[in-house]
């Protein structure tokens, strides 16, 4: 018997590596296997799979193997020149293994050439080493066409071999043409032993309908909600949240026996896309899709869907935001129009598409209001806060006789902008009040790109600091998007300018966070920890302000708070003011004075937008539970950004628990705070206060 696929190709007289002279089994009928027809294609695939199965004999040996069979197992007979159906069939084992095919049909050209007619195969090695290129070579493909492709290339493969089959006369393959109807009719077969069953007809889409905004499927019996989150498919039970796949053996939804990894760090509970809570708000507030059917096996890693409506026969994407799937359109420059919503991606999350607005107090350019020589075409404006930044700076950027010597000149192309050429290497500068700041583009992470204001390193500034931050980078930067005003600010106050930020605190929170997206080394476990206490945290809180007793329902919150404080140390902190809402004890909050010294059992959600705690305020009001409050928080060293890992709000920082704070302002219904020095902190608990409240819900 020839032992290599070469081999079974030449014994069978055919020119293709994958399907040796065998006669194949008949499989049994399994009346389970086919329970829906929907489309043309799926019922040809059920009545070849019904002929297939029925006991019909197909040819056992094709012409030409009884010679075959007779030679010696250690000569392979050398083919004749191939006419067209040897050239289809060339064509197709080219397609599926391109290294074996060329080096087969080399080898038989030659070997015809020497007038041999019969070869010894070919040895272990040498097969081993065609594998090893074909391997590659699918690899190759893969990456260049993509696996869709891939599977196309080989699906054309299986059309050419029957189309020479038939150009031979000879019986078609029964299972290559099941295999190739079934896979155009989104099918397949499963291989016969991989379940006790015997071989089993798989449905390889995965289509759920959509009713009033929302799927349902059965799971364990009963009709349960299907959502997106975490990159996995979820059920809602009574028990809690279930991921789930689809068992496209027995045709239900089971519990998936591994947990997804995510995609990336950002992902929104109960969303396909990653949007913050103001954004998805907006989005709540379009239409959703009804009565439609989404594939759901297509869902892919940008969290967009595919959807049909079999009334109309209207296609199209759709997206899930917060369990409900609405109809979106791809637009140009990573865009997304959701009704009449138009998001952007935007350091890798869809937000409203920047629009120019009336510039906020304090950044309009001064030319509109007096202009003068000052504002003549090309002169360059700059905000005030990277004014003040600059000034801070400004000993140690290049003067005017070191710009010379570098041969900086200004760009006639860009008002503002000056530029060096030396060799192929062209750099940017902007000028300042006579001195010369380099401006270099950052790649943060795959998807963020910033802009960023640099010191020369000859100035003295050190090479690394801490968290691996370049130190002599001192600003982001961005230009203002109307091109006449060469109005130069930071990216955070271009944040609050043209991108909707609430307050300038709000987007130096979210700066800092962007920062160090990319560097984050929070392990899958700790950044589940913190986004599940983010999200509902009213049993971490009450196991913490008992004083560790356990409720009934939370037996594991002592391994939870753990891995929220491991991954807030893996966190950079932000320095800054920040903004919660706590109902605080009326009694305690009567006997505060300024300068005595608190701490928080549980961990502080806080906010650099200081609309959203002010909110809660007027939400809850005064209760039983205490007196509400505004708390100001000015944080040097333990307010961790979470917004990038929660997906609520672009602001949000994470304190942790028993972090020590001096009261440095008290007035009706708010209370000023400031963190303790490291060496206080490291002190403990020691003469500090407890701070009985309850956290008050911003949304």
């Amino acid at each position: 018997m020839p032992t290599t696929a070469a081999a079974h190709r030449h014994a069978a007289g055919r020119f293709h590596a994958r399907t040796p002279a065998t006669a194949p089994a008949l499989r049994p009928l399994d009346t389970t296997t086919i329970r829906r027809v929907d489309t043309p294609a799926q019922a040809l695939a059920a009545v070849l799979l019904i002929s297939n199965a029925s006991g019909l004999q197909a040819a056992t040996v094709r012409p030409g193997s009884r010679a075959a069979a007779a030679l010696p197992a250690d000569c392979v007979p050398v083919p004749v020149s191939p006419g067209m159906p040897g050239v289809l069939h060339g064509i197709a084992g080219l397609l599926r293994s391109p290294v074996t095919e060329l080096f087969t049909d080399a080898r038989n050209a030659w070997e015809r050439h020497e007038s041999v007619r019969c070869a010894p195969p070919l040895s272990t090695g040498v097969r081993a080493l065609l594998q090893v290129g074909d391997a590659v070579s699918t690899l190759a493909e893969a990456a260049v066409i993509g696996s869709r492709g891939v599977f196309a290339m080989q699906e054309v493969a299986s059309v050419l071999d029957l189309g020479a089959d038939a150009m031979e006369r000879r019986p078609l393959d029964r299972d290559t043409l099941v295999d190739a109807v079934l896979g155009q009719a989104g099918l397949r077969l499963d291989e016969p032993g991989a379940d006790a069953r015997g071989p089993r007809l798989v449905v390889a889409q995965t289509t759920v309908e959509l009713r009033e905004g929302r799927m349902q499927v059965r799971f364990e019996g009963a009709e349960h909600t299907l959502s997106i989150s975490d990159g996995q498919l979820q059920v809602h039970t009574d028990s809690g949240v279930v991921p789930v796949r689809w068992d496209t053996a027995d045709w239900e939804w089971k519990r998936s026996p591994v947990t997804v990894t995510p995609h990336a760090g950002r992902v929104r509970a109960e969303s396909s896309i990653r949007l913050f809570d103001h954004a998805a708000a907006r989005v709540r507030e379009q239409p959703p899709l009804d009565n439609v059917r989404v594939r759901l096996d297509l869902l892919g890693k940008d969290g967009i869907l595919y959807y049909e409506d079999p009334v109309s026969g209207q296609v199209g994407n759709a997206v899930c935001v917060d369990g409900r799937y609405y109809g979106a359109t791809l637009e140009p420059q990573l865009g997304l129009r959701i009704g009449t919503l138009e998001l952007v991606l935007q350091d890798g999350i869809y937000q409203p598409r920047e629009a120019e607005r009336p510039a906020q107090a304090g950044n309009a350019p001064r030319c509109r209001r007096a202009p003068d020589a000052a504002c003549a075409m090309g002169q360059p404006q700059f905000s005030t806060g990277l004014s003040r930044i600059l000034r801070q700076q400004h000993a140690h950027a290049l003067t005017a006789e070191q710009a010379r010597t570098r041969g900086i000149v200004a760009d006639p192309a860009r008002p503002g902008w000056h530029l060096s050429r030396k060799g192929d290497r062209l750099r940017h500068y902007v000028q300042f009040s006579g001195r010369y700041f380099r401006v270099r583009m950052r790649q943060l992470d795959e998807f963020t790109q910033r802009l960023s204001l640099y010191l020369p390193r000859a100035s003295g500034a050190g090479r690394l600091s801490h968290w691996g931050r370049l130190a002599h980078r001192i600003a982001d930067i961005r230009q203002s998007l109307p091109a006449h005003e060469h109005r130069f600010m930071t990216q955070a106050e271009f944040n609050v300018e043209y991108r909707g930020m609430p307050s300038l605190e709000a987007a130096e929170v979210y700066e800092s966070a962007i920062q160090h997206a990319g560097r984050l080394r929070l392990s899958q476990l700790q950044r589940a920890a913190i986004r599940s206490y983010l999200l509902r945290r009213r049993s971490v809180d009450e196991f913490l302000q008992s004083g560790g007793v356990l409720p009934p329902m939370f037996t594991d919150a002592p391994q939870v708070v753990a891995r929220i404080n491991r991954g807030l140390a893996r966190i950079p902190p932000h320095a800054g003011r920040v903004y919660t809402a706590l109902a605080v004890d009326t009694r305690q909050l009567a006997l505060l004075e300024v300068g005595q010294t608190l701490y928080s059992d549980s961990f502080l959600v806080a906010s650099g937008d200081r609309g959203r705690a002010v909110a809660a305020v007027a939400r809850a009001g005064d209760g039983p539970q205490g007196a509400s409050t505004v708390l100001t928080l000015e944080m040097q060293h333990r307010a961790h950004p979470t917004g990038l890992i929660s997906l609520q709000d672009e602001a949000q920082v994470l304190i942790g628990n028993n972090v020590l704070f001096k009261v440095i302002g008290k007035s009706p219904g708010e209370l000023h705070l400031e963190e303790l020095s490291p060496t206080r902190q490291a002190m403990g608990k020691l003469g500090a206060q407890p701070l009985h409240s309850v956290p008050l819900r911003s949304a």
